[in-house]
């Protein structure tokens, strides 16, 4: 197994030979297909499928996308299968792993220590750990959690020891054993040439899941409160984020995606795992909740009459540390281009890539824009990314949900709802009949996946049927209006 991107910034592509569970060999069309809540307020046939072709591509199983503008959640629509074995399609509400966007919500929890001057982000993290860390050679210049937060505190991941922190389903190593085991130097798996960089702290920039769960750790350490259970009262709650946690434990396994990776024609299962340096990946979360988030930092850290940090400190954590270093990086946040019809764009943001899973979150101050997209599959989601941001600048917004907890606390009562229909046969051949509720003669239109309008006209009644031309085989997106679209095959 190669462990060498675990955590990475990218999405990388990865084949697993063991925790696999069993494999599928289906239709490449039947992971992507889109399942609907009904409850995307501005929906788009045309995004829907750049992002399904994208997904065909890209080869995920399925994925959760939403668009956060002016203080608002305006575009969450979901795809594809949670699970392809046990047929469980993806929800706004699925529960996917973030991987290293993580690291973000890690960042964010350090910062809440800084502001409420428990910790100094330039002070050495040895005045609040129980035990004391040192870059080899360097003994006499400290780590701090500014160098944590900007991956320039001179520690490298060691492969070698990180690949035994997994656990199946969560880990069953704690995270303060993992830290002392690693960093002291009388830990089983310390080592001081391949834990650490040979370089004066705060001099290099090196990528470092190890440094992001020993700033997990100093969260933890410096106020006695266990980092998941901390984040837990002072994040998530905050937020109203009711389907976010760090261990699969806290979740209904039926509500969590599956991790898949695709090779040869064939989906692969991969069973559900955690790590003891969890801080740097192992969040799970839902687009929704991830919306709420997104919202709070375009919005100066607040969330209605929530506030989880000042104003000061998330534009401290938007603001480029490193310049003469790296050119992007801010404190975990770090900038990424994006590309758009009118041109490109550089985002704050983070990516993350695991076994089995590509996530992305970015947002646009300047436009007062959020994007993030979720999947349980391996490949590159940047142009699905692309799309959405696109989509956000250009969308005429109808409709919108305000990401309030009185809201979120029911999904069932949002504005906007629209109630599901129907299609069957699907798939379907020269007719198909539609189960719904509506009472006038209402406009439907048939689109191909390039977008483009082949068949329309009215319908009446509750089960109306409706007449296909000879078309060729494949996927079709039907939009009866003032419903969500839906997928039908034609055979």
């Amino acid at each position: 197994m190669n462990f060498v991107t675990k955590h990475s910034n990218w999405a990388p592509s990865h084949k697993y030979q063991g925790y696999l569970k069993y494999a599928l060999f289906i239709l490449v069309f039947i992971s992507f297909q889109p399942f609907f809540l009904a409850q995307n307020p501005n929906p788009s046939t045309t995004l829907d499928a750049e992002i399904l072709n994208e997904m065909s591509t890209r080869h995920f199983p399925g994925a959760s996308t939403i668009i956060v503008k002016n203080g608002e959640i305006v575009w969450v629509e979901s795809y594809g299968y949670a699970d392809i074995v046990n047929s469980l399609t993806v929800e706004d509400t699925t529960v996917f792993l973030l991987a290293s966007v993580s690291k973000l919500f890690t960042g964010t929890a350090a910062m809440q220590l800084y502001e409420s001057e428990i910790i100094d982000l330039d002070a050495d993290v040895n005045n609040y750990l129980p035990w004391s860390v040192d870059v080899p050679n360097f003994t006499n210049d400290s780590i701090t959690a500014r160098q944590l937060m900007t991956h320039t505190a001179s520690i490298n991941d060691n492969w070698g020891v990180m690949s035994t922190y997994y656990g199946y389903p969560d880990p069953t190593i704690s995270l303060s054993n993992c830290m002392e085991n690693y960093f002291t130097t009388s830990g089983s798996n310390y080592n001081a040439s391949d834990n650490f960089l040979n370089t004066t702290p705060g001099s290099t920039y090196n990528y470092s899941n190890m440094g992001s769960a020993l700033n997990g750790y100093l969260v933890e350490a410096s106020t006695g409160i266990p980092f998941d259970d901390y984040c837990d009262n002072n994040l998530f709650d905050q937020l109203c984020m009711e389907n976010t946690a760090w261990h699969f434990s806290d979740f209904n396994p039926n509500q969590v995606a599956t991790p898949h990776y695709y090779q040869n024609g064939s989906y692969y299962a991969i069973d559900h795992y955690g790590f003891a340096d969890y801080p740097n990946g192992q969040l799970r979360s839902t687009v929704m909740d991830i919306g709420n988030y997104m919202i709070a930092f375009l919005n100066e850290g607040t969330l209605g009459n929530n506030s989880i940090l000042s104003s000061a400190s998330v534009n401290e954590m938007l603001s480029l540390q490193i310049p003469d270093i790296d050119s992007v990086t801010g404190l975990n946040w770090y900038k990424t281009l994006l590309y758009h019809s009118g041109g490109e764009a550089l985002l704050w943001g983070h990516s993350g890539g695991e076994q089995g899973v590509s996530t992305y979150l970015y947002i646009d101050p300047q436009n007062d824009i959020g994007i993030c997209l979720l999947t349980n599959g391996e490949g590159d989601g940047l142009y699905i990314c692309d799309a959405l941001y696109d989509h956000a600048l250009n969308m005429a917004v109808n409709n919108s949900i305000s990401p309030d907890c009185a809201t979120l606390s029911s999904l069932d009562d949002f504005s906007i709802r629209k109630d599901e229909i129907i299609i069957y046969p699907n798939p379907a051949n020269d007719y198909i009949r539609i189960q719904t509720d509506i009472t006038e003669a209402t406009l439907y239109n048939l689109y191909n996946m390039s977008g483009q309008l082949i068949l329309s006209g009215n319908v009446n009644g509750p089960n109306p049927l409706i007449k296909l031309p000879q078309l060729p085989v494949g996927l079709y997106i039907f939009q009866l209006e003032n419903k969500s679209p839906q997928l039908i095959q034609i055979d």
